[in-house]
């Protein structure tokens, strides 16, 4: 498996699969985004999200499998998150990678434009 401190660079094995959305319309103020998503992402052993920021897109994610290596920008190591915990993601840029023997399977939900 890959070194667990080597932040990743790109993304390999996940497959996010939409769950539902909800259009926020023009009645969603003072953002530029219009719709609540909801999915389920699975990252394959070995699998990887590059750096990526949700600055103008806050995310919550509920682990459902597998242990999830986090990696955030400023941080020194990385954060692991294992199944029945849960993570939240706003303005800080991050990567993701999945270190185990198994796949990893969250869901998340944000904001999208």
């Amino acid at each position: 498996m890959a070194e667990t401190h080597t932040i990743p660079t790109e993304r390999v094995g996940t497959s996010p699969k939409g769950l539902e959305t909800v259009d926020l319309g023009s009645g969603f103020d003072s953002s530029q985004w219009r719709n609540l998503r909801m999915r389920e992402a699975t990252l394959q052993p070995g699998g990887s999200l590059p750096m990526h920021s949700h600055a103008n897109r806050p995310a919550v994610a509920y682990m459902l499998q597998g242990e999830l290596t986090v990696y955030i920008e400023g941080k020194p190591e990385p954060i692991v998150y294992r199944a029945g915990e849960y993570y939240q993601i706003y303005k800080a840029s991050h990567a993701m990678r999945n270190v185990g023997d198994v796949p990893v399977v969250f869901i998340e939900v944000d904001l999208t434009n």
